[in-house]
């Protein structure tokens, strides 16, 4: 089975490092975010594991950019 590339034009969930690339930021900065609620991007909580989907990502950039 082949695994698709990580997109933000498909919407799946991707960890915590695959976020942080499409975002171009350290997954440090994500866990931290998430941790203090300084900048809340939504997740999902899978058991222990934490999931971002690629259409809140993608909705984050969105409503970040400055015009």
């Amino acid at each position: 089975m082949e695994l698709q590339k990580l997109s933000l034009e498909i919407d799946t969930l991707t960890d915590t490092d695959g976020a942080s690339s499409l975002l171009a930021i350290p997954a440090a900065t994500l866990i931290k975010w998430r941790s203090t609620g300084e900048v809340r991007i939504p997740y999902v909580r899978i058991g222990r594991q934490i999931k971002y989907r690629t259409s809140d990502l993608k909705a984050f950039i969105e409503t970040s950019t400055v015009k």
